[in-house]
This record gives structure tokens, sequence and C-alpha cells, in this order.
């Protein structure tokens, strides 16, 4: 286990776990630090193959979406995992891939769940361009910037309150913060 910092984000805790009688192999990256005042959403336009190798971290507590195809995926799913772009939809296409039932056998002759699969390799090669959003209540996401602490115009950051929603699901919401006498 240890402690790194992300220049222009915030510090981050890898934990790696290796069982010397199996094999097993397990590694976790959460964030450190307190929780935020305001949640964040990051826009990333992914309009050409150098995009894909910019470095992102998403945390546990944001969803992803790919604006294009009309994809989300909830917060909590993939876990936390620091990656690029590419990486995270090798992860993502991994993940459908060998835990879906809906391409393999019977399934494999409708090809809507296939045609998915190919369109998501053809952004993850650079074929295609999308729109990347990472949403986290806990604002815990973060895009590498080349121009940092300038802003990158193929970045949008929006920060905005959290919902009372979002603040249930996160624990905030009858949380005790008073000094004990």
């Amino acid at each position: 286990m240890c402690m790194s910092s992300i220049p222009f984000f915030k510090e981050i805790i890898i934990m790696a776990f290796v069982c010397d009688f199996c094999g097993y192999r397990n590694s976790e990256i959460k964030e450190g630090g307190g929780i935020s005042d305001r949640a964040k959403k990051i826009t990333v336009n992914v309009d050409n193959t150098d995009m894909l190798s910019r470095d992102i971290f998403k945390s546990d507590t944001s969803k992803f979406t790919i604006k294009e195809i009309e994809f989300d995926m909830e917060a909590g799913s993939l876990g936390s995992v620091y990656t690029t772009i590419e990486g995270l939809l090798v992860k993502l296409i991994d993940e459908l891939d060998a835990a879906n039932p809906f391409g393999k056998g019977d399934s494999a002759m409708d090809h809507k769940f296939i045609d998915f699969l190919n369109t998501l390799r053809e952004f993850k090669d650079g074929k295609k361009p999308f729109t990347l959003i990472l949403d986290d209540p806990n604002d815990n996401c973060f895009v590498y910037n080349p121009k940092a602490p300038a802003a990158d115009p193929k970045i949008q950051i929006e920060e905005y309150e959290r919902t009372e929603e979002q603040n249930d699901e996160l624990g905030i919401t009858f949380m005790n913060v008073e000094q004990q006498e």
C-alpha cells in the first residue's frame, strides 16, 4: 500500500495484493483526502488517437457515459481505476465480453450486442470520435490536461451542487461531524 499524488488533482492510495500460495493478484486505487463540497462532471471530446493515451482516474463513486451510443455505466462498476482512456475502454470491453452471455452461443445470432462491442472497439482504436463523460458526486475523477493549469479545449469541467439522493448514496446526509467532548 502506498500513497501518491496526481499533479493538479489530489492524493490517491494504491493497494496491491499477491498471494504467494495461489498466485491471486489484486490491485485497487482509492481516492485520498476528504469529501469534496461539490460534485464534478468532466466531458472529454476524444476525436484523435492522441486523446486515447490521456491518463484518467475514474473513482468508484463515478458513473461514466459514452454519449454517441447512449451508454451509461453506473457508479461502482469497474471500481476505481487509474489508466488511459483507451485502457478504460479495454477494461469495459473485456468486462462486457467475458461476463455477458449475449454474444455467445445462440445469442450470437442477435447482432445488436456484437455491433455494440464492435463500436466500442472502433472507439478504442481511434476509428470513431466519441464523447466520454465522467460524473462524480464526490469529485474524485481526473483527466490529464497537458496544458495545466490552463484550460484544455478538449475537456469541459463542470462543478455542481450534489442532489439529496447523491448525498444519501455517499453517506453524507446523516454523517455526524460534531466534536465529542
